[in-house]
């Protein structure tokens, strides 16, 4: 703990302190970005792969303090990496979906989901040392749709995972939010009206996605009572 903690453990322990010539240029180029970024201390970070880098947060929840953290390819590993920037900003909220990509071996080994949460742990371990007074949400990963995807994943597997992360939450005293419901159909697979790989997200994904979250977002009434809204009947398929 003295050396630095979950970060020290992970890179010495576990062997992860890689050259920079181990990372995608383009992972490197956007963290590079996020460090060089002012820091307000209001921020509400939405920190994951490309799920959440793929939409301008601010614009769709409306809100001027939304800052987009997302990075395409991300896994537990990256984000860990990169986690200093984040905790540098001491942000109000962090809205974290990470492990889709862990789960399909996307530029490594596939992982199992005891091997993913022993780094989402250490994530968020990090978050409670280091960010105490920062909100912190883990939202569920996503379903894929198997028929039509290249990314092939057992939605099982992430059910299963969701799991882990809710018990996460728990351990933590940590905010889950399932989004993974919202966009599933009655065969547990990622709907189809709203993707068109049957990994991401298009509009009506992403608006539906809003839905779920907003009222975390900008602290409006979090009872289980929901409104009938313009963008409900947009989601709609």
């Amino acid at each position: 703990m003295k050396k630095g903690g979950w970060e020290y453990f992970y890179k010495k322990i576990l062997n992860k302190n890689s050259p920079k010539e181990d990372y995608d240029p383009y992972y490197l180029h956007k963290k590079s970005l996020f460090e060089l970024l002012p820091k307000s201390g209001l921020e509400i970070i939405f920190l994951g792969d490309s799920l959440t880098e793929q939409v301008d947060w601010s614009e769709l929840l409306q809100n001027p303090n939304i800052r987009n953290r997302g990075i395409g390819g991300d896994t537990t590993d990256l984000i860990l990496n990169r986690l200093d920037t984040i905790l540098a900003s001491k942000p109000k909220k962090i809205f974290l979906m990470v492990g889709i990509n862990d789960m399909l071996g996307l530029g490594q080994a596939v992982k199992t989901i005891e091997q993913i949460l022993l780094v989402y742990s250490a994530i968020l371990t990090e978050f409670k040392n280091k960010i105490p007074n920062t909100e912190v949400f883990i939202e569920s990963v996503l379903p894929v749709h198997n028929k039509i995807t290249r990314y092939w994943q057992d939605n099982n597997n992430i059910v299963q995972l969701n799991l882990h992360l809710i018990e996460l939450a728990k351990e933590f005293s940590y905010q889950y939010i399932d989004v993974y419901s919202h966009v599933s159909d009655s065969e547990n697979q990622l709907d189809i009206c709203y993707t068109e790989d049957g990994l991401h997200l298009n509009g009506r994904g992403y608006l539906k996605w809003k839905n779920v979250i907003e009222k975390y977002v900008n602290d409006t009434n979090r009872t289980i009572l929901k409104n009938i809204s313009t963008e409900d009947v947009f989601t709609e398929c």
